[in-house]
């Protein structure tokens, strides 16, 4: 089965997105033009995937009637295409074409590829998905992706007029060149007139001086530009990733993110030194094109024939050009991405012993890395070697034809030979323009990758600030999900916390509870429901203003590198040495900070390696208390501490005039609590004092009786 057209590329940017990428590649096929930020908005970011039925779903909404089928290896050639795959099990690939041989599929982590007949059922799962526009299927046109970067680069106009100026000029030798060398072997060594060698000679120097002094402004101004470029992409770039929410990160490696940030070196480097260059190359072809027509239409036909194989040629290889590029930067994200978590996680990497299984596994995926960037470096270099081929015979060329016309009096040697230099001239620009394009097709596999952040809603960062928080929270049937298809991870909460209240929220592992400080803090949104802070809805508040008025120490929390005093001021050089000692002494680590080798001015290694866990903890506490927060939240926060510097820090935090919500799993450090919530299959099951739930003897009576006798075990042993 042919099929007409091809299914566009869009890149997962996930581990968990495949299927959410073959449905924007199959509506963007259909006619509807849509990107993987917009499908992961409506939807939602599933950390586990979508299964087969939630993909038929997700098509209905837009207007594509999906039916999932059992089909054979042997039965695809039956199927209607382009289709999608249940693909080893685990991922989501299309189907583009089944063709004689080979099957042609779009693989959503590593582009399109072809894989044999006999090696498809090694990967093909037994399920395949089809789609097919219904009646309420709507097209929708392409949005232009790189505005963005065009908005980049026109800031900079002053800097590209002087480029384009002296690019023109400099390129205007090759016009002077072909003449000058025309009139010396016609005015000058043919007639053996040696008036004009001086001349000659100081005109030679000239030109040099010239086209040395514009070179040097030239290469000054491109400097300049890719310097204003990193500053302002690198920027606006670091500015969105930081403005988008929490669960963006949650689904994404850093190492996946580094190396999209580091993409804009490669970006400026392309559009800085090539976009001037497609300008100039196309205004030199034709002014080229024009002259050389007017000396000898001939052998300008025969140069104009020798250009279109060097464009031909490229424009065959463009497709393989494409697909190397964006398997090469697939592949060396997810290298660079394996490597930085197993270089994070090096020490259950040393307690585990499998250092050699590690290395084995990053040197598969360096060595595929490898075997790409080869297949991309010869194709490259075919190209180059044709295009340059090209370029040597074009001059050899023409002095052999051209060699008639002279002899027969048709043609001047000075006019053959100034040709010849005109034709040389022609090529190179040739060359540059097909470098440029095979540029640009790289440009867009780096672009896809940035897009995905520019293109992803931001959190709000626009809303209103209070004179001061008061510290009253509301939850009103708060439910959450990480996507539309997913369970309920809380269901109808309803809970009020006063201003000043010490509110403690328990239960089993998986109730909830870590998911309920974050929708405090806003890294979550409610699926349902609202939340109110001071009688205000949280989505109309200004989400950093917020966070600035609490005080958090959330599991996920780390020190970063940098001395004692960075960590626990967090950057804040408003907050005085003062400060930061009383919010350590509240935190129980004071004392401990003053041991150190540098006191506050101790270096702490990347998430504080070379502290002890409850020393990380108190110091992290430390931060969190250090502006005197309205709210403070505490997930587990004082798990790594002994009995003894919990009842301090306990002690400590009673005294402090803030409203606390403490998450804990050792029931015995929140009998103090004010309230007790207890959350049970993420749903509120029993709330109360600590004396009010054990009457009642239900589930929390039962959970604290089990650790308190497990703790008489431990204290007994």
């Amino acid at each position: 089965m042919t099929m007409r057209k091809k299914v566009p590329y869009i890149e997962q940017m996930e581990h968990s997105e495949c299927g959410a990428a073959c449905l924007a590649m199959l509506l963007c096929y259909h006619g509807y033009h849509t990107t993987l930020p917009e499908i992961r908005d409506v939807f939602g970011s599933s950390k586990k995937g979508f299964s087969l039925h939630d993909l038929i779903r997700m098509g209905s909404s837009f207007g594509l009637a999906g039916k999932a089928y059992k089909a054979e290896p042997a039965q695809l050639n039956e199927a209607s295409l382009p289709c999608v795959l249940f693909w080893e099990n685990k991922h989501y690939v299309i189907l583009e074409r089944v063709g004689k041989k080979m099957y042609t599929i779009v693989d959503p982590a590593f582009g399109r590829r072809q894989i044999a007949w006999d090696k498809l059922p090694n990967h093909y799962s037994g399920y395949l998905l089809t789609f097919h526009p219904n009646e309420q299927f709507n097209t929708r046109e392409r949005k232009s992706g790189s505005n963005f970067l065009l908005f980049h680069i026109l800031k900079q106009k002053n800097i590209l007029a002087w480029i384009a100026v002296a690019s023109l000029l400099l390129q205007g030798v090759g016009f002077i060149v072909p003449q000058l060398t025309k009139w010396i072997i016609d005015q000058v060594i043919v007639p053996a007139n040696a008036s004009y060698i001086t001349t000659i000679g100081l005109g030679v120097l000239g030109l040099y001086i010239f086209h040395q002094c514009f070179s040097l402004l030239r290469s000054y101004m491109i400097a300049r530009l890719q310097t204003k470029m990193d500053s302002s992409l690198m920027s606006v770039f670091i500015t969105k990733l930081f403005d988008l929410p929490y669960y963006f990160f949650e689904s994404r490696t850093s190492g996946d993110l580094v190396f999209r940030a580091n993409s804009n070196i490669m970006i400026r480097q392309i559009l800085s030194s090539r976009v001037i260059s497609l300008v100039i190359d196309l205004v030199l072809i034709f002014g080229y094109a024009i002259t050389m027509f007017c000396l000898q239409w001939q052998l300008s036909l025969l140069v104009i024939t020798l250009s279109i194989f060097v464009v031909a040629a490229l424009m065959i290889s463009s497709q393989w050009i494409k697909r190397l590029s964006d398997q090469n930067i697939a592949v060396q994200s997810k290298t660079q991405s394996y490597l930085t978590e197993s270089i994070y996680g090096i020490c259950d990497i040393k307690v585990l012993g499998i250092e050699k299984k590690i290395f084995k596994h990053w040197q598969g995926l360096f060595h595929e890395q490898l075997a790409i960037a080869q297949r991309q470096s010869m194709l490259s270099s075919f190209l180059d070697t044709f295009g340059s081929g090209i370029q040597l015979i074009t001059p050899l060329t023409l002095l052999w034809l051209g060699s008639g016309m002279v002899l027969n009096k048709e043609l001047t040697l000075g006019g053959l030979l100034g040709f010849t230099a005109l034709a040389t001239s022609f090529i190179v620009p040739i060359l540059s323009m097909s470098t440029t394009y095979s540029h640009f097709l790289i440009l867009g596999s780096y672009i896809q990758r940035l897009q995905d952040v520019m293109d992803s809603k931001p959190e709000n960062k626009n809303g209103i600030g209070l004179e001061q928080l008061k510290g009253t929270i509301e939850l009103k049937n708060v439910s959450f999900r990480y996507d539309s298809f997913g369970s309920d991870i809380l269901s109808d909460i309803n809970l009020t916390i006063k201003s000043g209240e010490k509110v403690a929220i328990v239960g089993e592992s998986g109730s909830g509870k870590s998911t309920l400080s974050k929708l405090l803090l806003g890294l979550y949104s409610p699926s349902k429901g609202c939340i109110h802070f001071d009688n205000v809805p949280l989505e109309q508040l200004d989400l950093q203003w917020l966070r600035s008025q609490m005080g958090a120490v959330l599991q996920e929390t780390r020190l970063f590198h940098g001395t004692i005093l960075e960590n626990i001021q967090h950057l804040d050089d408003k907050l005085s040495i003062e400060q930061v000692a009383a919010a350590a002494h509240v935190a129980d680590i004071h004392e401990e900070i003053l041991k150190q080798p540098m006191s506050y001015f101790t270096m702490i290694s990347e998430a504080g390696s070379n502290f002890s866990g409850g020393q990380r903890q108190r110091l992290l506490l430390a931060r969190a208390l250090v502006t005197q927060p309205k709210i403070l939240i505490l997930d587990e926060a004082t798990s790594a501490l002994d009995n003894l510097s919990e009842s301090r820090i306990q002690g400590n935090l009673q005294e402090l005039e803030c409203t606390q919500i403490i998450v804990a799993h050792r029931l015995s450090t929140i009998v103090d609590a004010d309230r007790i919530v207890l959350l049970k299959n993420g749903r509120i099951q029993e709330i109360g004092n600590h004396q009010e739930l054990m009457s009642k003897r239900g589930v929390y009576y039962h959970l604290y009786t089990v650790q308190g006798e497990n703790e008489n075990e431990e204290m007994v042993i």
